[in-house]
């Protein structure tokens, strides 16, 4: 590999999303966590935690908006909405209401969000969905990775959802719009066949 190379980009290493194999769970417990009563994390990397939780009357919103969906496409549809509505709620609550899409190289203050925090936020609300019932046509997956500083793709993560009856596995990002939008929900191959510098990073 080029020494430029390594020179220029020695930086990320010291900012968020940068990781060599993507997220390990265990270092963000909340073994807990209920839509009334969970950790969210902010301030890159989860570096910053605040205990929040959904009133009754607006988890009983999500139930409603992920209500009977007729296809697989559908139920997709409607847990984006799910999800961009509890980041409007949550935002209130932690003060993160600003943030932008995607994240800056180097945090400018702790009310942003990088790939790390928004997996974690993300997953977690999709396994509320799975665990009240919500979820018909598709179960949660784990976090996926992609990229490497050494490949020269910024690296990058995303909670997932898999369809059950194709298996086909789907990246549920809510790092690419700001804060109280829609995440965007696409196939794993197509997630991970994208150059991060065109559709994630930056």
């Amino acid at each position: 590999m080029p020494f430029v190379f390594i020179i220029l980009f020695l930086p990320l290493l010291l900012v968020g999303c940068v990781s060599p194999a993507g997220l390990n769970m265990g270092q963000y417990p909340d073994p807990q966590a209920t839509p009334s009563d969970f950790i969210y994390c902010y301030g890159y990397g989860c570096s910053k935690q605040l205990r929040v939780g959904l009133h009754k009357k607006e988890w009983r919103h999500i139930e409603k908006i992920l209500r009977s969906p007729r296809t697989a496409a559908q139920e997709r549809e409607k847990i984006a909405k799910a999800i961009a509505r509890i980041e409007q709620w949550t935002g209130e609550l932690a003060g993160t209401s600003d943030d932008q899409a995607k994240a800056p190289l180097f945090r400018r203050s702790y009310q942003e969000l990088d790939c790390i925090d928004e997996t974690l936020n993300t997953h977690k609300y999709l396994t509320f969905f799975e665990q009240a019932g919500l979820l018909t046509f598709h179960r949660v997956g784990q976090p996926v990775f992609k990229g490497s500083l050494f490949s020269g793709t910024y690296p990058h993560n995303s909670a997932s959802i898999i369809e059950i009856k194709t298996q086909q596995e789907f990246t549920v990002d809510s790092y690419v719009h700001a804060n109280g939008k829609e995440p965007v929900i696409r196939t794993l191959k197509d997630w991970r066949a994208r150059p991060t510098f065109e559709s994630e990073a930056f």
